[in-house]
């Protein structure tokens, strides 16, 4: 029998760790021998992730507690597992922990029958926190809620130096408030390593934040500040301004779901034009209207360092988009903008003539805003003199069925979009004179690999002018066709693309009516697959259960 190579363990690394989302694979090669399990483990237990659900790897923490963190589960009379200590320091080789593990240790607690209390919940993820800061050489990130008010907790992170990420929200703002403000502000004046900071629903409060903010005039290590959910009005709004014009170090900085409203956002757009270190800015659903949409255009115009702007979920209306618009003509650094739920309505075209100009954006997001029709066309026709767009959403804006052909004779003159979102656009209302242009994209496009029509009245007529496209298609690796009426017909014909098929690999049929007869053809069709990864079939009409035929896939059902 041949023996295995003797590899350097640098080399069994490299190859294990391509395998780090494949934990089956990786947990049969522990198994070989010690030094690849010696290997393999540190890899394993690196990204835990959803396995902090798992109440088996919330028993195997709880032998990692040393006294003082027990000490903390004394009055909930736990008893801990009767086990001896773990082979390896599992916890060392954790770099993450995030909100998963609630929930694994509420897992734990029905299954030990000790019920589901907010108070036994807290303690526990406490003593873990504890543990997890005092023993994890590689901990980047930590997501905490109120058990942050913990002493234990605290001065774990006054020690710690490997956290680089942290993430507070706060179910019960007024405890938070009054336990945590000053020990975090102590945290961020004395911590050396700390570079993201979020703190979500926390609701400081004008003086909170001004507190903040003034520690942070001293931090010159934190590049990242999220505030989200945090009643953030016109005087916050203003404190924030001030802190922009005058910070050199923060690069991104998210304030969704806020109440900026008209005096603080127009603030913030005014920091801008002075702002020389911010690349990221999130301002999502905070009620702005058109006069702080044209505030934040101006603003485009005189800032050199912003690349992403997320303005979506506001008031903008037609006038802040042709404003924006505008702007974008001038402007040569961004290249995300998110103008998603804005009620741009006629902006279509402004906005269309913008990117026959701009030549730094590379991802729009326009989804439900009650665009015209004849701004669709305008938009498409754009997309044949635009060269740097790569991602484009036009979905809930109800362009039916004459963007089809203007798509398709923009995108075959095209060579750089790569993801196209059409959903809820009803192309398919006038049958298969509104589908042709959708199949001759599949057929003619040299570059797209995303493509979403989910909700558009294909029908299983348009199921099967595209199932034909998909069989010449060599490019396309994601498909969304949920909700279109496809019927057994259209399954079928999709089963039989799906047999010739070779780049798709995630497709999504959900709410179509396949039927039993559907969903059997599709199983036959993926046994002669061999690029399809995720299938979606729920809500189909069907009692087949398509996951015990297949096993390789990830089958939604």
């Amino acid at each position: 029998m041949k023996t295995l190579p003797n590899l350097p363990n640098e080399c069994y690394y490299m190859i294990f760790n391509n395998l780090r989302h494949n934990n089956k694979s990786l947990f049969s090669c522990a198994l070989v021998n010690r030094q690849w399990c010696r290997i393999i483990i540190p890899i394993l237990w690196n990204e835990l992730e959803h396995h902090f659900k798992d109440k088996r790897i919330i028993k195997i923490f709880l032998l990692t507690l040393n006294a003082e963190e027990q000490a903390l589960l004394v009055p909930f009379k736990i008893n801990f597992p009767n086990y001896p200590k773990p082979l390896f320091e599992y916890t060392s080789y954790i770099t993450s922990v995030n909100n998963y593990l609630s929930e694994g240790i509420r897992n734990w607690l029905s299954y030990k029958r000790y019920g589901t209390r907010r108070e036994i919940e807290y303690a526990i993820e406490c003593s873990l926190i504890a543990m997890f800061i005092r023993t994890s050489k590689n901990l980047k990130y930590l997501s905490l809620n109120e058990i942050i008010c913990n002493q234990l907790i605290f001065d774990g992170l006054y020690d710690n130096n490997t956290i680089t990420s942290l993430d507070l929200y706060s179910y019960n703002i007024s405890d938070f408030k009054s336990k945590a403000t000053d020990e975090l502000l102590k945290l961020l004046s004395r911590n050396s390593t700390i570079t993201s900071l979020n703190l979500r629903s926390i609701q400081l409060g004008s003086e909170g934040v001004k507190t903040l903010l003034e520690t942070l005039y001293n931090n010159t290590v934190l590049n990242s500040l999220g505030l989200v959910g945090n009643q953030i009005g016109d005087e916050e709004g203003n404190v924030l301004a001030k802190f922009l014009c005058k910070n050199t170090t923060l690069t991104s900085l998210i304030l969704a779901s806020n109440n900026l409203k008209s005096e603080g956002g127009k603030a913030l757009a005014d920091a801008l034009c002075k702002n020389t270190t911010l690349t990221f800015l999130n301002l999502a659903s905070n009620d702005l209207s058109s006069k702080e949409g044209k505030a934040f255009a101006d603003a485009l115009c005189k800032n050199t360092t912003l690349t992403s702007l997320n303005l979506d979920w506001n008031n903008l209306g037609s006038e802040g988009g042709k404003a924006l618009a505008d702007a974008l003509c001038k402007n040569i650094t961004l290249k995300k903008l998110d103008l998603r739920s804005n009620e741009l309505g006629s902006a279509g075209k402004a906005l269309a003539n913008a990117l026959c100009k701009n030549t730094t954006l590379t991802s729009l997001n326009l989804a439900n805003n009650r665009l015209i029709s004849d701004d669709g066309e305008a938009l498409a026709n754009a997309l044949s003199k635009n060269t740097t767009l790569t991602s484009l959403n036009l979905n809930r804006n109800y362009l039916r069925s004459k963007i089809g052909k203007a798509l398709a004779d923009a995108l075959c003159r095209n060579t750089t979009l790569i993801s196209l979102d059409l959903g809820h656009n009803y192309l398919g209302l006038l049958g298969l004179e509104g589908i042709k242009g959708l199949v001759d994209i599949l057929c003619k496009n040299t570059t797209l690999t995303s493509l979403n029509l989910a909700c558009n009245y294909l029908t299983s007529e348009g199921g099967k002018a595209l199932a034909d496209a998909l069989c010449k298609n060599t490019l396309l690796t994601s498909l969304d066709l949920s909700e279109n009426s496809l019927g057994p017909e259209g399954g079928k014909a999709l089963a039989n693309a799906l047999c010739k098929n070779t780049t798709l690999t995630y497709l999504n049929l959900g709410g179509n009516r396949l039927g039993t007869e559907g969903v059997k053809a599709l199983a036959i069709s993926l046994y002669k697959n061999t690029t399809l990864v995720s299938l979606n079939i729920q809500s189909n009409n069907t009692n087949f259960d398509l996951k015990n035929y297949i096993q390789d896939i990830e089958i939604l059902q």
